[in-house]
């Protein structure tokens, strides 16, 4: 990412656990990638990414945030259980010194839930040395990746944000329909068509008989997001 095109930055706001998550999976130099922001007032994380790349005006910065946020959520979610967070403030890194902040004002509702903490795993040799890896992108970056190459891939994971029920999980299917199936067998996925459109998207008739063995909805999510 070239910082003479790109000086923007979107504000993350969410439950401190979820950010240091997307801390920990979106690591430069991949895209998307979170840096943080010292401050006075509180340091602060942000979200970086090609997409600001040329971009003049906070307000369409922060217009294209909305539906980054909207995709990259579902990519972290089905990776690393993450809940939502949302895109803050617009961040100006242009000016010299202390990054400028627009702030654009919008509705959230709120929602609790316990979970476990993330595990990291530190590789150490025979002497007791910690084992230094060439950095990767993670699972989340090459999703966001696939979603930035092929339009139809970001659609796709739209539709699986949030809790998504056959509606959404077909929707997403038809979006990645002619795309490679990642190894799924054929009858899997006759499975799990027959099933969403015998009762699921319609109502059962003579052409739309159900499976003898009906997904269930969690094994129709598993094997959207494989």
């Amino acid at each position: 990412m070239s910082q003479a095109s790109n000086h923007w930055g979107v504000e993350i706001n969410g439950a401190d656990q979820d950010k240091r998550v997307w801390r920990a999976l979106l690591k430069p130099p991949f895209d998307p990638f979170v840096e943080e922001v010292k401050n006075d007032a509180g340091d602060y994380l942000v979200l970086r990414s090609t997409i600001f790349d040329g971009i003049a005006s906070s307000g369409e910065v922060h217009n294209l945030a909305e539906q980054l946020f909207s995709t990259l959520n579902v990519a972290m979610s089905k990776n690393a259980d993450t809940d939502p967070v949302t895109d803050g403030a617009v961040v100006d890194f242009s000016h010299g010194g202390q990054p400028r902040r627009h702030r654009y004002i919008k509705a959230e509702g709120t929602a609790m839930r316990i979970r476990g903490g993330m595990a990291e795993l530190t590789l150490t040799d025979a002497q007791g040395k910690v084992v230094q890896h060439q950095p990767t992108p993670s699972r989340a970056q090459l999703w966001m990746r696939a979603a930035t190459l092929n339009p139809e891939i970001g659609s796709a994971l739209r539709y699986l944000e949030g809790k998504p029920g056959w509606f959404e999980l077909y929707k997403a299917f038809e979006a990645l329909d002619g795309l490679p199936n990642g190894g799924i067998a054929k009858k899997e996925i006759s499975r799990f068509t027959q099933t969403a459109n015998a009762g699921e998207r319609h109502h059962p008739n003579a052409r739309t008989r159900p499976h003898p063995k009906p997904m269930e909805l969690w094994e129709a999510c598993a094997l959207i997001t494989r």
